[in-house]
């Protein structure tokens, strides 16, 4: 294991540095000429972390307090996505990775000269929205295991904020999308490309809000840069909320299909879901039609993202329609994609 010297000034971790987020937030910092210590599971698949002398990889498991301090050693900013993001996982395992993992990293960051600790939340926190656009004081009312597990772990972690000082920020992201994604909105996309959705859920109107990966990679890094940004919580979500059966037109255009022309009713998809659960569970699988990803196709999920542009911040990939094409040519280029 290559040691990165201790004469830079800056040294950046990011937690889950092998995941979807933390490998497209190593690429970018180093691209922007900031050193990184990479950390994930010692198991975890390291082909997408750059191989280059500013990048550091050392393994850890943040459950495991006494595997910490190494990893903290000489960090001046902490970037933390590390966490289970799975509707279906059991509560037990979400409370142990998410809420019990990231309080061991903010105590170990005491004890450390951190100028910015950015955690990862999700904007599934706010459950079934009282009103639309929703901003960040929206009433907060998680209705599945995962969003309360990242509500638990928002709330310790501003503690460590108030009652110690440590400068956390919180950001929020919503459905986030892009090459490398292989779960959340990804898994519906490459249902669709590959002709195992064939209907439009319900009437199709529902407004769905997406955000690429660049973007909150690239908001983590602008707020890391802004003291005012502290103690303060950001939606992270793209400039341009979207129909789901909008979104079917765009992606089945770009991959030259028919958009499927029948919808499917609600009770119908709730009970093909209910089954598909059923049957997956059986096989020890992880089943698409997860309960809250089928909430989120009949009740509009649209988040007010003006707080964090007020501060300067502007989105490089505004919409879905702007971020879609070169997701979909990677999941070809890996062959995830059937044509």
């Amino acid at each position: 294991m290559r040691r990165m010297r201790n004469d830079h000034k800056d040294i950046y971790l990011v937690t889950g540095a092998c995941g979807f987020v933390g490998s497209h937030l190593v690429e970018t910092l180093v691209s922007q000429g900031f050193y990184v210590r990479a950390t994930d599971l010692k198991s975890a698949n390291r082909k997408n972390i750059p191989s280059l002398e500013a990048v550091e990889f050392l393994p850890g498991d943040l459950t495991k307090p006494k595997e910490i301090p190494q990893l903290l050693e000489g960090i001046t900013k902490v970037f933390h996505p590390a966490g289970i993001f799975n509707f279906s996982a059991p509560k037990n395992i979400l409370l142990k990775v998410n809420v019990e993992g990231t309080t061991n990293l903010l105590s170990a960051a005491l004890s450390e000269d951190i100028s910015h600790f950015i955690n990862w939340s999700t904007a599934m926190v706010y459950g079934t929205l009282l009103y639309s656009p929703a901003n960040e004081i929206h009433p907060i009312q998680p209705e599945d295991p995962y969003s309360e597990s990242k509500w638990i772990q928002e709330q310790i972690a501003l503690s460590y904020f108030q009652e110690n000082g440590l400068p956390v920020s919180i950001i929020r992201p919503t459905a986030i999308y892009g090459p490398r994604s292989l779960y959340g909105t990804s898994l519906a996309i490459l249902a669709l490309v590959n002709g195992k959705i064939l209907g439009i859920p319900g009437d199709g109107k529902t407004i769905q809000h997406h955000v690429h990966v660049d973007d909150v990679v690239k908001a983590a890094i602008f707020m890391s840069g802004n003291r005012k940004m502290i103690g303060e919580i950001f939606n992270i979500a793209d400039d341009n909320p979207i129909s789901i059966e909008e979104s079917f037109r765009i992606v089945t255009n770009l991959i030259e299909k028919k958009l499927p022309r029948f919808h499917i009713p609600k009770f119908v998809v709730n009970f093909y879901g209910y089954f598909d659960r059923f049957w997956n569970k059986l096989l020890r699988k992880t089943s698409l039609y997860e309960k809250t990803s089928l909430k989120l196709l009949f009740s509009d999920h649209i988040y007010d993202n003006n707080k964090l542009k007020s501060l300067g911040f502007e989105y490089s990939v505004p919409s879905l329609e702007m971020g879609i094409e070169t997701t979909l040519q990677w999941y070809r280029q890996q062959g995830y994609i059937d044509y």
